[in-house]
């Protein structure tokens, strides 16, 4: 009975983590956890990077607890709902050590639904957090933002009244330049809360440009512009990540190649090639919302890529050895002195990791948008603005983080919910 019983015990898969691993599902859409005891939550979480029984992780954990219930106060719920009763029992909210979140979570007690509800939502946005916490301490995103946005000035300059693009052998007059903000701190939780990854690096628009040129086919040409001066390297390029809904590049292609064979024929003068590429109107025909993106209108029109770009930045760890550097070389040190710092230098100069890491490197995304003034218009009014965009961005995201706290709030009577 007992191998029996190890038999069947090692055949019971948990099947919600397995669709994690193997399905394709996000971890912060699972229904609920199986972490029983405060022994399993400390496994739980050592697996996950962190030792809770470390003051200063658990301090850490607790901060991001804080946030999160920051976040889904200011973000998620309106002022209304919060004063109704939709708010996290007394229990989470002076919770301090995050080892209670996971077992409440876990629990399937009816008498607790709610506390387990809420549980389940703050770990959500606490895991967002976590993953967002990484990118920031591993890439310097304001370096990465101005080395980016440097390349692309380089190619950018004003003459006269107009504003340019590219270089002495290919250029396009654009309409204005976007260069886009950096992203608040709860614009980026927004963000990953429904992406389905959930992973802070696949966020690309750390870094983005706007180019919005005057006319439909000047579009095509600021492509062009990106490739031919390397502002966007091809082989740096993200293939699966590009769009295209403004231009039918098949029809452009085929009108483009028409005009420029009527120009080598000479049947075309370089006057009257000019005045028919200005008037390339070949749109693309409209297509349904994107799957990638469901939160974009489908009447946002515009040409979307995305590279990648090394950036540099000096690697604060080995400035003793730049100092060190320094000293050997100044006359105002006794001889002794002199002697030892050199022979240190000599010393340390041929390590590996000093030789080689004076400087840091990392590859940091960027997006580039490139569209025509009419559909740049467009886009700020109607379906396709801003502010619909992030409307669309919350609901998804309320959805998914408080699916059961607002089931429990609906279904449950005040007397019925465990509410300290």
């Amino acid at each position: 009975m007992v191998a029996q019983n190890c038999l069947a015990e090692m055949w019971c898969f948990p099947w919600p983590s397995m669709d994690v691993l193997i399905g394709g599902k996000s971890s912060i859409d699972l229904p609920e956890l199986q972490v029983a005891t405060f022994a399993e939550a400390s496994e739980f979480l050592k697996a996950y990077g962190f030792d809770a029984d470390k003051s200063s992780d658990r301090r850490y954990l607790h901060a991001v607890l804080v946030e999160a219930v920051a976040f889904i106060e200011h973000q998620l719920i309106q002022p209304h709902e919060w004063r109704r009763g939709v708010r996290p029992p007394d229990d989470i909210l002076f919770c301090v050590d995050p080892r209670h979140l996971l077992v409440w979570a876990s629990s399937s007690d009816r008498g607790q639904r709610w506390r387990s509800a809420w549980a389940c939502a703050i770990l959500r946005v606490m895991h967002t957090i976590g993953h967002l916490e990484g990118v920031n301490r591993s890439v310097d995103l304001d370096a990465a933002r101005s080395q980016i946005f440097d390349r692309f000035r380089a190619h950018i300059w004003e003459e006269g009244e107009s504003l340019w693009f590219g270089g002495a052998e290919c250029k396009v007059e654009l309409t204005q330049v976007g260069w886009k903000e950096k992203k608040g701190r709860n614009s980026i939780i927004l963000k990953l809360l429904h992406k389905r990854d959930n992973v802070a690096e696949t966020i690309y628009d750390y870094v983005g440009i706007r180019l919005v040129t005057k006319d439909l086919g000047d579009a095509m040409l600021a492509v062009k512009i990106l490739n031919q001066y390397h502002i966007l390297c091809f082989p740096n390029a993200y293939p699966a990540r590009a769009r295209n809904t403004l231009v039918d590049t098949a029809a452009f292609r085929s009108q483009v190649d028409g005009l420029t064979a009527g120009l080598a024929a000479g049947t075309l003068s370089p006057a009257d090639f000019q005045a028919q590429v200005a008037t390339l109107a070949v749109a693309q025909p409209a297509a349904p919302v994107s799957t990638n993106n469901p939160h974009s209108a489908a009447s946002y029109k515009a040409i979307q890529l995305t590279g990648r770009q090394l950036i540099r930045v000096p690697y604060h760890r080995f400035d003793w050895f730049v100092k060190l550097t320094a000293a050997v070389g100044t006359k105002t040190l006794e001889p002794k002195t002199m002697a030892m710092l050199r022979e240190l230098r000599t010393l340390v100069e041929g390590w590996h990791s000093v030789k080689d890491s004076l400087d840091d490197a990392a590859f940091f995304p960027f997006e580039v948008q490139i569209l025509d003034a009419e559909n740049y218009d467009k886009s700020q009014h109607g379906e396709a603005n801003h502010d619909r965009y992030k409307q669309s961005q919350v609901k998804a995201a309320r959805k998914r983080v408080l699916g059961r706290v607002l089931e429990c709030f609906k279904t449950d009577t005040p007397n019925s919910i465990d509410m300290p």
